[in-house]
């Protein structure tokens, strides 16, 4: 019976500390992951359990949208607060696979964040000229993507790779500059 008395108080007391440890999880987002879209000014809406922390616009609570490809984001990041839910809309015209990045900073101060996918396709021939996030602060200014920190970066294809073989090729031509220093040194002896 002492156990389970002590079973209960710890479970009250993690029942108590729950509140404290929550970090606005996301529980409803529009669109879907993986759902397919058409293309057009896009509304994204992510729902989280608890408010967001009242910060200023176009900074600590923000939606961007990328190249899943590339990582490339396409347009400043920025989000209005609703409740307990951001929103932005973003304009895509071009088919393929796009990731969906949010940054949330909750009212106990932790930042929370997360990403997804879906698919746009274009039946309807839209066009624009500006692909992303279209974020204007509160009077009509248009954020600049140079003035924040990127959500997602575009990665450059190969770069790895052709950055380790010259690495190597160093490594390979130091190496044989060294023994064949030796080997003429060791000759002369």
């Amino acid at each position: 019976m002492k156990l389970f008395g002590s079973a209960l108080a710890l479970f009250g007391i993690l029942a108590l500390a729950a509140p404290a440890l929550a970090h606005s999880d996301l529980v409803n987002q529009t669109p879907m992951a993986n759902s397919t879209v058409e293309a057009g000014p896009i509304r994204i809406n992510l729902s989280f359990d608890e408010a967001p922390l009242n910060l200023p616009y176009g900074q600590g609570n923000l939606i961007a949208i990328a190249d899943a490809k590339t990582g490339e984001q396409l347009g400043p990041a920025c989000a209005k607060i609703e409740a307990s839910s951001l929103s932005t809309i973003a304009n895509i015209s071009i088919p393929g696979e796009y990731k969906i990045l949010w940054r949330i900073a909750s009212e106990d101060g932790h930042v929370n964040q997360g990403d997804f996918t879906i698919n746009v396709v274009n039946n309807s021939n839209y066009s624009t000229e500006k692909q992303g996030n279209q974020c204007f602060d509160e009077f009509g200014n248009e954020l600049d993507i140079n003035d924040q920190e990127l959500l997602s970066k575009k990665r450059e294809p190969n770069s790895g790779l052709l950055e380790g073989f010259f690495w190597g090729l160093g490594f390979i031509l130091a190496g044989s500059a060294m023994g064949a220093f030796f080997v003429k040194r060791k000759q002369k002896n």
